[in-house]
This record gives C-alpha cells, sequence and structure tokens, in this order.
C-alpha cells in the first residue's frame, strides 16, 4: 500500500508547488479575461437573438468544466461573435428572432454541437478540419464580419423594431432603407462608445475598453434616464444559474439544425485551434487537438444543459489571455467564476446597460474578422487560394453562411485537385564539373543527356494525374528524336494508387516495344512496397530500380549507344562521360584552333 500512497503524495505536493507557483499570474490573467468576457458575453447573446442573460449562462459552466478537460491554457470557451452569427443564420428558418422557440432551438443546437464534438473526439477525428483550408477561413471570416456589423446596425441606429419585422440576422441590409427613422439619442450612444473604443484599442490597448464602455453607459442611462428617452437597454436580467435541464430531442428538429450544428463544429474548432497552436508554439507549450474535441463537447453540452448557445474559442480572448500571461487553465476557471460572481451579485446593474452600446462592441469585435492585409497575401503568394478567398467571401455574403462555407471547402478541393492532375516535372540535366541535377528551365548551364532523359515527378501519382504523365513523357521522347533510355526520379512521390501503377506497367511495355527502356531512381519505401505488390517489380528488374542519381549514373551511361557517344556527342551529363574519347569534340577544337587568329 505504501506505493500507491506515497505516489499520491508527491503528486498532491507537486500540485500544490505548481499552484502557489502559478497561482498569482493565473488570477490576474482570469481577471482581464473576466472583465472582456462579461460584456462580450451580454453583446454575443444579443447577435444571436436570446436575451443577453443567455451569455453570461455560457460564460460560466462551459469554461469550468473546460479547465478541467481541455488541453491549452490558451483556449478561451465562451460566447464568440462568428459562433453567435451562425446560430442566427441556422435559426432564422426556423423560429421568429428572440421568441421562445428561438431560445430553444439555440439551446437544442448546443446540445446537437456538443454531441458531435464528442462523437469525433471518440473516433479521433480532428484531422477533418484540415479541410478548411486558410484561403476559406480568411474568405468566410471577412463575409460573416461584415454580415455581423451590418446585423448590429438597427440596434446602432436606433431604428424601432416595428418597421423592420421580417429583418433577417444575415440579410440586414433593407435597413438602409430606414435611415430616416434613425433615433438621435440612440445613435449619440453608440457613436460615442464606438469612438471611446475605438481610441482606447489605439492609445490605451491596457485598459479594459468593453468594461469600461458597459459602465459608462450604465451610468449615464441611470443618470439621464435614457430608457425615457426612447434609447433601448438590456432591462431585467435574473440572477443566479437555471436548472439544468435535457431539452427534448425530436429527430425533424435535429436534422434541420444539423447543417448549423456542423459549421459552428468545423468553423469554431478550426479557427480556434489555428490561434491557440500559434500561440502555444511561441510559449513552447502543447495542444492535444482530439482532446480539444472532446472538452469542447462536454463544453457544448453543458451549455445546452444550463439553457445557453453554443460556445467556442474566440481569437480576440484567446490573444487576450496569452498577453495577460496564463500560465495553466486555472485562468479560465477565475474567469468563469468571476463571471458568476457578477451573475449572482451585480446581475441587476445590467438592465440599465444600453443596447446600443453591446452593439457597437459586437460591430468592432467583428471588425477584426475582416482581414485585407491577409487576403492580399494570399493572393501574392498563390492566385488560385485568392480565388478561393474571393469566391468563399461573395457566396457567402450573397447566399448565406453554411452555402458560403461548403463553396469554399469545394473551390479549394477543386483547385487541390485541379493542381494534382496536372503536377510539377522537371527535366534534369547536369552541372558541369559537379554531381548535382537541377531543373534544365531553372539552370541554363544544365547539361542533359541526347540518349538518356532524367524526369523528376514531384507529386503522388493517382488515377487522374496517370494520363498526364504517360502524355508527359511521350512528348519528352518525341522532342529528343536520339532518346532511347528515360529514368523518372521518384523521390518527390510519396504513393501512389492501382491506376497508377498499372499506367507505368503499359507505359514500360510500351517503351520497351519501341525499343526504349524505363529506369526508376529514388523510389521511397512504401512506393517499393507497391512494386513489389503489383507485377511492376518483375516487369522492372532490379537492375532498373536505383537509390539515387549517384548510383544510376554509371548504369545508365552503360545502358547507352556508346558509339553515338564518341562520335557525335559534345556534353557530359553525367560524371563518366568525361571518360570517353570524343570524335565531335576533337574535331570542334581543331577548327577552333585554325580559325584562332595568331598573336
Amino acid at each position: 500500500m505504501s506505493g500507491p500512497v506515497e505516489h499520491l503524495r508527491r503528486a498532491h505536493t507537486r500540485l500544490l508547488a505548481s499552484l502557489r507557483q502559478n497561482f498569482r499570474a493565473d488570477l490576474l490573467a482570469g481577471i482581464t479575461v473576466m472583465v472582456v468576457l462579461v460584456p462580450q458575453a451580454l453583446a454575443y447573446a444579443m447577435l444571436a437573438g436570446v436575451p443577453p442573460v443567455y451569455g453570461l449562462y455560457a460564460a460560466t459552466i462551459p469554461p469550468l468544466l473546460y479547465a478541467f478537460v481541455g488541453s491549452s491554457r490558451f483556449i478561451a470557451i465562451g460566447p464568440v461573435a462568428l459562433t453567435a452569427l451562425m446560430i442566427a443564420s441556422g435559426l432564422e428558418s426556423l423560429a421568429e428572432p428572440g421568441s421562445s422557440e428561438w431560445a430553444e432551438l439555440a439551446i437544442l443546437l448546443s446540445f446537437e454541437v456538443g454531441v458531435l464534438f464528442v462523437l469525433l473526439g471518440m473516433v479521433r477525428a480532428g484531422f477533418v478540419v484540415n479541410f478548411l483550408g486558410h484561403p476559406t477561413i480568411l474568405g468566410f471570416n471577412a463575409a460573416a464580419g461584415l454580415i455581423t456589423v451590418g446585423s448590429q446596425l438597427r440596434p446602432f441606429l436606433g431604428i424601432p423594431r416595428e418597421l423592420l419585422v421580417d429583418l433577417s440576422a444575415t440579410k440586414p441590409w433593407p435597413v438602409l432603407m430606414h435611415l430616416g427613422s434613425v433615433h438621435l439619442p440612440t445613435l449619440a450612444v453608440a457613436s460615442g462608445s464606438l469612438l471611446a473604443l475605438v481610441l482606447m484599442r489605439r492609445y490605451a490597448e491596457r485598459w479594459p475598453n468593453y468594461l469600461l464602455v458597459c459602465v459608462a453607459g450604465i451610468v449615464l442611462a441611470w443618470a439621464l434616464d435614457l430608457p425615457g428617452h426612447g434609447v433601448e437597454v438590456v432591462g431585467e436580467v435574473p440572477r443566479g444559474l437555471p436548472m439544468p435541464t435535457i431539452p427534448q430531442f425530436e429527430l425533424d428538429t435535429m436534422v434541420s439544425l444539423l447543417p448549423a450544428a456542423l459549421s459552428i463544429l468545423v468553423v469554431g474548432y478550426a479557427s480556434s485551434m489555428t490561434v491557440v497552436k500559434a500561440l502555444e508554439a511561441k510559449a513552447r507549450g502543447t495542444v492535444e487537438p482530439n482532446r480539444e474535441l472532446l472538452a469542447f463537447g462536454v463544453a457544448n453540452l453543458a451549455s445546452g444543459l444550463f439553457g445557453s448557445f453554443p460556445v467556442s474559442s474566440g481569437l480576440a480572448r484567446s490573444t487576450v489571455v496569452a498577453q495577460a500571461g496564463a500560465r495553466t487553465r486555472m485562468t479560465g476557471l477565475i474567469a468563469a467564476l468571476g463571471v458568476l460572481f457578477a451573475l449572482l451579485v451585480i446581475g441587476g446593474v445590467f438592465a440599465w446597460l444600453p443596447r446600443s452600446v453591446l452593439a457597437a462592441i459586437v460591430m468592432l469585435a467583428a471588425s477584426s474578422l475582416i482581414d485585407v492585409s491577409g487576403v492580399r497575401e494570399v493572393f501574392r503568394v498563390k492566385r488560385a487560394d485568392g480565388v478561393t478567398a474571393a469566391l468563399t467571401f461573395l457566396a457567402t455574403l450573397v447566399i448565406g453562411l453554411e452555402v458560403g462555407l461548403f463553396i469554399g471547402v469545394i473551390a479549394a478541393l477543386v483547385f487541390f485537385v485541379g493542381r494534382t492532375m496536372r503536377p510539377h516535372t522537371a527535366e534534369l540535366g547536369r552541372i558541369p564539373g559537379t554531381s548535382v541535377y537541377r531543373n534544365v528551365d531553372r539552370v541554363e548551364v544544365a547539361q542533359t543527356c541526347p540518349q538518356a532523359g532524367l524526369l523528376r515527378i514531384d507529386a503522388p501519382l493517382y488515377y487522374a494525374n496517370a494520363r498526364f504523365l504517360e502524355d508527359r513523357i511521350a512528348a519528352m521522347m518525341a522532342t529528343h528524336e536520339s532518346m532511347k533510355l528515360l529514368a523518372l526520379d521518384f523521390a518527390a512521390v510519396s504513393d501512389m494508387d492501382a491506376t497508377a501503377v498499372m499506367s507505368l506497367e503499359r507505359l514500360i511495355e510500351a517503351l520497351r516495344a519501341g525499343g526504349n527502356d524505363l529506369h526508376i531512381i529514388g523510389a521511397i519505401g512504401p512506393v517499393r512496397d507497391l512494386f513489389v505488390r503489383s507485377r511492376l517489380h518483375e516487369l522492372l528488374g532490379q537492375d532498373h530500380l536505383h537509390r539515387n542519381l549517384a548510383e544510376a549514373a554509371p548504369k545508365l551511361v552503360e545502358a547507352v549507344d556508346r558509339r553515338y557517344c564518341e562520335g557525335s556527342c559534345r556534353v557530359s551529363a553525367f560524371p563518366s562521360c568525361t571518360l570517353i574519347p570524343r570524335a565531335a569534340l576533337v574535331r570542334e577544337q581543331g577548327k577552333a584552333a585554325r580559325f584562332t587568329p595568331q598573336i
């Protein structure tokens, strides 16, 4: 018994030492995050179309549980602007925004997102988000940010709801047709809040800008009786947490919510992992993607149990966590306890908070999603990726969030398949005086053998590009009439499918039927295994398989026509070519000597 007891005692000692060492830093970081989280939670709940208090619910229990289940100290679980917008987009065809049915569907959506996260975590499927590339995220985020800004125009301008009964969260632009109905006191509060937020972000980055603006708005609303002047405020905020309740599940409703749930899962997880991996790498930490799937699942299930909407990790809050000096996941726990304190003790104060202040907070947060410089960089690096970002942006803006995201993924896959259908290949030549072979299109001095060609293939071979390889080799043989031998550099071929193997078999048979031959150089282990399992290894022969160019060069020189080398060839494409007597070179040197003027 002493062994396990001693092990537990030592573990307890290490835990206490870690707490003493990191508690102060985590406490300060947790308070910093809480100051940002409270106003964000209220604002993003309004964006999602649910009562503001739901945002506080989502900022308590989910981060509390994540602290025990997750793997990253920088994940800041809670309400997120992009997720809130996707909730509104997914529910707008199923219920009336702000209605009790809308709130019930938001809670059910949180459950569905949580179940999907847990299922993916159980099968260790964190890789699925890799299909959401950076250009797609750039285009989607930019469109979503613009839509989010537009969705806050009505509360920002104070236009009465009665004039925009059918206004959609993802199609907010009809509000611009009612600019004559702007409520000036509301506009003044919103404009002042936005101006203060922008100025503090630029000149006082360390100030809790969201909290200060909310406090100022509450004080002004109380002191000047802004509700009496027509300025909308949050209204009564219930104190405490609701009792955990499992919502009623209906199959038809779950199916209707599935597109929104999948979009929230993919976008929320992919954007969170992208940011957190960079932050952890900078701090020399690690994050476990599959464990994060389970942690996100637990957080969303808890959010649904306690009557709130789907949660994720925001870019801005994760950055705040890192900048605040978080040491452990206790930072998130402390921040959640701070939100819980606010909910239990001072929840009534939020009743005076103007909704136009929350609209300004959402607008500022959403503007950070629009990364113009990132789009320019993508266009500069790879035009196809820039087109993917532009297509995703337009589709998301015009059609909708889920469809736009789907179109972005499909566009990226189409461009990828298009690139692999015509993979990069390079005819190689030897740089004189060395054993180095380079692409002849890039290095002019590289010399190629008229009889033995070298072709490097820079991609896996599969059914979509097998025909391209056949055509490329046929064109190369036709261009060099004296070429009787071809060597394929397979060092960059990481895989082949059955179609590519059979295509290569047909190619070897066709070349040999025409009096030509083929060698393969540098095939990696898994590709050589494919050769052995097929008849390709037997057809090609072990003497036609070479580990590298240095080993292959002497064999290729032996296989070419020696008489052509001595009588007609003027280049040294392989190191051993320098040992071959060249009649053509002797004749050219003799002519040069006869016509050289004597001084």
